[in-house]
């Protein structure tokens, strides 16, 4: 009988995810922006996967009171992103960009922190597309087979609690933030030789696999 390996198909995911932005740099010509921001964004990706995590427990166990939880990720998150953003945005050199004319609406003086982020994304795809496209489309199906394999076929959803969930991303995502922003200053520095990109985004893959052999029991 024929047994699909989800294992290996969850870490070939994560391989070729990571290859696509390395191939490109290498033999394509890619950017130090567009990486930066294919990174900067796979945080957000990340992030709604883990929400996805966090209201299937709740649903699963019942356990509503910790519904609260959820949406607290969401504006924590969502705050330590765009912040992240904003600081990666002005590194590598750009305007500061008013989310108001991005979505052409009146914001609340509330919302327009978390509107700059998402203003930011919308005009590091604008800047990029429709290329930039192949590398979200790579970094999504990677955490998905990866959301598939762990939590799912694995069983992390009977045993997970909220709490754990919550403080699950930052472990990788700290990280990854702190190496991109020393990243982008090396990139200036060194006026973005294709080299030093190509390190960068092999340290990134490196990492990445470093992370998941740790998350595979």
């Amino acid at each position: 009988m024929l047994k699909m390996d989800f294992k290996n198909a969850s870490n070939t995911a994560l391989v070729l995810a990571n290859l696509i932005p390395l191939i490109r740099v290498v033999f394509y010509g890619w950017d130090a922006v567009l990486v930066l921001a294919l990174f900067w964004i796979e945080n957000l990706i990340i992030g709604a996967f883990n929400v996805i995590k966090m209201a299937s427990v709740v649903i699963y166990h019942r356990s509503w009171g910790k519904a609260g939880l959820a949406f607290f990720f969401i504006i924590h998150f969502g705050l330590f992103w765009t912040i992240h953003g904003i600081i990666l945005w002005d590194i590598l050199g750009f305007n500061s960009v008013d989310p108001n004319i991005v979505f052409n609406t009146n914001l609340h003086r509330a919302l327009e922190l978390p509107a700059e982020g998402a203003a930011i994304m919308v005009s590091f795809i604008k800047l990029h597309s429709p290329i930039i496209w192949l590398g979200l489309c790579g970094l999504i199906m990677s955490h998905l087979v990866s959301f598939i394999e762990h939590f799912l076929l694995r069983g992390e959803i009977f045993n997970k609690d909220v709490n754990v969930l919550m403080s699950e991303p930052y472990k990788n995502v700290v990280a990854l933030h702190v190496g991109l922003l020393g990243g982008a200053f090396l990139l200036n520095y060194f006026e973005s030789p294709i080299w030093l990109l190509a390190i960068i985004v092999l340290l990134k893959m490196l990492y990445d696999a470093r992370a998941s052999v740790a998350h595979t029991p």
